[in-house]
């Protein structure tokens, strides 16, 4: 994909949101339309349920704890599923009478990860393209959980100069793409206070924000379970003057100003600042919540005999930078 044009058909700039939006989600050339090459170690990333079956074992744990605090049994409905990896190791570890009876909806945007989804999962799940229809096929009441769902969404970035924000984007300059700073409306964020030093950089999940209080109405009981990585808004950016803002191909770390070059090509997220989604549950009258590591949340019932699982749980192993936040909604 050729962002320049782009770039010079919308004023010659560009938010850093915005090019996500296109280089991740463009339905003739975006990386989630068309380019994923799969994730785990053929692909160019891998997810905890490509390494193990723990987090599958914890989720539907949880699961069965929703269910009994909410009285019945909820439907599953996932997000962000990818190429349905975790689906299928969540239904592994139904007993046989969940699986006969536990209903199971994957909610994904992009087109392509849908039909993967319903090869690779068949008639196990149903498959819709926003949680609004979802939640509507089960009627409001339902236990939701997402893994590494927020990373994935545009991210807005800024840096403070000269004693203020401006927000980074992209432009065409002497024939290149570069990031180049722009004075634009801030979001509302708790990082704008905490990192207001010269040079820092931060990003800002402006469009998850939305995207969450859109449906919130929607849903009417159950348990809501987010598995990213991120911290609060204290620790994001300690020794990261330059933000969070990467890229993955092959595994392979790209920085900021190497995304442009590959608009389509390759993976783009950024931690995700939890404070952020702790702020915005809390706004839902009546809910409670929990927040911990993700090492913490599978510590129960890991096996550390096994060294997948052993890598997951350890103290500074791959559990320790992930975390997260369960928010359960019991009300009738």
């Amino acid at each position: 994909m050729k962002i320049a044009p782009h770039i010079l058909a919308h004023g010659n700039w560009i938010s850093m949101a915005d090019f996500m939006e296109v280089a991740l989600y463009d339905e003739d050339a975006g990386y989630y339309s068309h380019n994923i090459p799969g994730i785990g170690y053929r692909g160019d990333f891998a997810t905890a349920a490509t390494m193990s079956s723990l987090p599958a074992r914890r989720i539907v744990a949880l699961w069965r704890e929703s269910c009994k605090a909410c009285g019945c049994r909820l439907p599953i409905i996932e997000i962000g599923g990818g190429n349905g990896d975790m689906a299928m190791a969540v239904r592994r570890e139904f007993s046989l009478w969940e699986k006969m009876f536990a209903r199971y909806i994957m909610v994904d945007r992009a087109a392509a990860l849908r039909q993967l989804q319903r090869i690779v999962a068949g008639s196990a799940v149903s498959i819709c393209d926003t949680v609004e229809k979802a939640l509507k096929k089960v009627n409001g009441r339902a236990f939701i959980f997402s893994n590494e769902l927020p990373d994935a969404f545009p991210a807005r970035q800024f840096v403070f100069q000269n004693g203020e924000w401006w927000e980074l984007g992209l432009a065409v300059v002497d024939g290149h793409v570069i990031r180049q700073a722009d004075k634009q409306p801030l979001p509302a964020s708790t990082a704008f206070t905490t990192w207001a030093k010269e040079g820092q950089v931060i990003e800002v999940h402006e469009s998850y924000h939305k995207w969450y209080a859109a449906w919130q109405k929607h849903w009417q009981q159950g348990t809501l379970l987010t598995i990213d990585y991120g911290q609060t808004v204290d620790k994001l950016y300690y020794r990261r003057p330059g933000g969070s803002l990467r890229g993955y191909k092959a595994h392979t770390l790209l920085g900021a100003d190497e995304l442009a070059a590959l608009a389509g090509k390759c993976d783009i997220t950024a931690d995700v600042n939890f404070t952020d989604l702790i702020n915005l549950a809390r706004g839902c009258e009546g809910d409670t919540l929990q927040y911990m590591s993700q090492r913490d949340f599978l510590l129960p019932m890991a096996d550390t005999t096994r060294p997948e699982e052993q890598h997951l749980v350890t103290e500074g192993g791959a559990g320790t930078y992930f975390n997260v936040l369960i928010q359960h909604r019991y009300g009738n």
